[in-house]
């Protein structure tokens, strides 16, 4: 697809440079500069995109750090935690299915994973009046996705929970909630957004502060290790597979091979109510599609 762009880019300019050509002397040395300008983009671009994949590659061969930093004693209760249906796929497809799916290596062992990993959401997405709709296409998503309807939860009060894009929701009533989840489910691992929330939803930042104040609660505090997706900038959000060339040697990094990541794109497509062209092109460019990298939680 960016070899693609490339191309586009290069046409429009030797299209312009021929326009140009019928001028004086003076034009056909400037559209002689265009078109060589053009070939020099196009070889740089070439050689990103192509170091870009040969990286991106060596991150899917590699052993996954983040899977050896969350199951560093013993395989662990782990609990992702979204906001809305369609955020585990959009954001959180690339650790979800190296946990709980086989992949190209380590398949007997992701496959014993699969039971100790659970999807809370928070809201059931009923911004439009589709939250019926919205709870069945969660669960057809997770099933795709690898994740039996008995690991999919979506809460349902007693504090409900708006989905809005001017909603924050309150601290206390978030960190209360994920408490009798965390005990319930006898959880050691929360796995949720950072403080920006990959796309700066409010509900994103409610679910972070609330975690926030649940591990500051000296009173109910509880022993479970916390990881927040990384926000990156919207430049390096769109750049898919070629973003792996800014990932920190040290990162802890979710890849999803290409197996894998086909399977997050049907289960964001069993999102039919949320599936607008903007999601499609989405699921084309986004690097959340291709891996994941978080950031350890510590409180002080």
């Amino acid at each position: 697809m960016h070899v693609v762009v490339c191309s586009i880019v290069y046409k429009i300019c030797v299209l312009n440079s021929r326009r140009t050509l019928r001028g004086s002397p003076t034009n056909l040395r400037f559209a002689t500069q265009i078109v060589i300008m053009c070939w020099y983009l196009l070889l740089i671009f070439g050689i990103w995109i192509f170091v870009s994949f040969l990286t991106y590659r060596y991150l899917i061969q590699k052993k996954n750090l983040f899977q050896k930093e969350v199951f560093f004693k013993k395989p662990s209760n782990v609990l992702f935690v979204i906001a809305h249906p369609d955020d585990e796929c959009m954001f959180f497809g690339p650790s979800i299915t190296a946990m709980v799916q086989p992949s190209l290596s380590n398949s007997s062992s992701r496959r014993k994973q699969a039971k100790d990993v659970y999807i809370l959401c928070l809201s059931d997405g009923n911004a439009n009046g589709l939250g019926e709709a919205r709870r069945e296409e969660l669960k057809k998503s997770c099933k795709i996705l690898g994740l039996a309807d008995s690991n999919v939860l979506i809460h349902n009060g007693p504090v409900f929970f708006e989905d809005s894009q001017n909603s924050v929701w309150d601290s206390k009533a978030v960190a209360d909630t994920l408490h009798l989840y965390i005990k319930k489910l006898n959880i050691d691992s929360i796995i949720t957004f950072d403080k920006d929330g990959i796309s700066g939803h409010l509900n994103h930042k409610s679910i972070y502060h609330g975690v926030l104040q649940l591990m500051k609660n000296s009173k109910r505090r509880v022993a479970v290790r916390v990881f927040i997706l990384e926000t990156v900038s919207v430049f390096r959000k769109y750049l898919g597979f070629i973003d792996s060339v800014f990932i920190k040697p040290n990162a802890l990094i979710c890849t999803s091979d290409w197996i894998n990541r086909t399977n997050i794109q049907n289960a964001m497509a069993a999102h039919k109510s949320q599936y607008v062209w903007f999601r499609r092109l989405y699921i084309t460019f986004s690097r959340y599609l291709f891996f994941n990298t978080f950031i350890p939680l510590e409180i002080y």
